[in-house]
């Protein structure tokens, strides 16, 4: 894909074999009494071999910010793996973040895949492997999708954008609460509204997932959000699992009220010694071969 991709080996070659899992953030619940719950973020496994010593760039982004005064809440930030410095351009593997819904009847949804999730109503399309999800509205559109980016819901702002690309979420607590995108190699587009108030909107899209060379791959997508509980981490019976990694942001109809997406989490070992794992800090963290 790319030139300083030639320090990858094909399997079974003497150097470094790093095997990775990667979970996303989730994204944040929409606030308001009938408010509802975010899609949880994605997860890809693969490994990756390397003939001479690399320096990788990780970013475990954080859980979508909780919506606030019954706005949307923000769409989750990517956890991803890149060669050298952090570019699209340098990506091994990325797992995509999941979405922010809406009230009154729009969940947000899973994130990660080849292809993100759509979301509902006046919603956000999925990030793919090739663009950023569209955005969706007519009277008041959110915005698209980009590389490694969510799209943010219309009107905002609400909670607040979050490390690892995760976008603000969207509304005004009157127009409508628009949801927003999850972040992924191509992030998910940010849902609109069509109508007067009040028009509630959707959910956003979800971030696509990438996997690029990597082998013995796995790419799960999360699970969309419920009536007011955000949606179940993926894959947290894995051993490596950190407690509430992943997990979708409650909406206000919870009964514990709006709360924001879990942070992703990074977990790695390098020719089969133990497990490391790259916690979410706010900052971007090195591994060096």
């Amino acid at each position: 894909m790319f030139a300083a991709k030639n320090s990858l080996l094909t399997s079974g070659a003497s150097g470094y074999t790093v095997e990775f899992k990667l979970w996303a953030g989730g994204g944040g619940g929409t606030a308001a009494a009938d408010g509802y719950g975010a899609g949880s973020g994605g997860f890809v496994a693969g490994t990756l071999f390397f003939n001479v010593s690399q320096v990788l760039k990780v970013v475990v982004g954080a859980g979508g910010s909780a919506g606030v005064s019954g706005r949307a809440g923000g769409g989750g930030g990517y956890c991803g793996v890149f060669l050298t410095s952090i570019s699209h351009a340098n990506a091994l593997l990325i797992a995509g973040a999941g979405s922010s819904g809406a009230r009154s009847g729009f969940p947000g949804v899973g994130g990660g895949g080849l292809i993100g999730k759509n979301g509902t109503g006046t919603n956000g399309f999925g990030g793919t492997q090739s663009a950023g999800g569209a955005a969706g509205g007519t009277t008041n559109v959110g915005t698209a999708g980009s590389a490694l980016q969510g799209g943010a819901g219309a009107l905002g702002p609400s909670g607040g954008a979050v490390y690892g690309g995760g976008p603000d979420g969207g509304g005004d607590n009157a127009t409508g609460t628009p949801g927003s995108g999850g972040a992924g190699y191509y992030g998910g587009g940010g849902a609109g509204l069509t109508g007067p108030a009040p028009n509630f909107g959707g959910s956003g899209g979800g971030g696509s997932s990438y996997v690029g060379t990597a082998t013995s791959t796995t790419n799960t997508v999360g699970n969309d959000g419920l009536l007011g509980a955000g949606g179940a981490a993926v894959n947290s019976g894995d051993a490596q699992y950190q407690a509430n990694t992943g997990k979708g942001g409650n909406g206000g109809l919870s009964a514990g009220g709006v709360t924001a997406g879990g942070n992703g989490a990074c977990v790695y070992r390098v020719n089969g010694g133990s497990w490391i794992v790259l916690s979410y800090t706010g900052a971007d963290q090195t591994i060096i071969l």
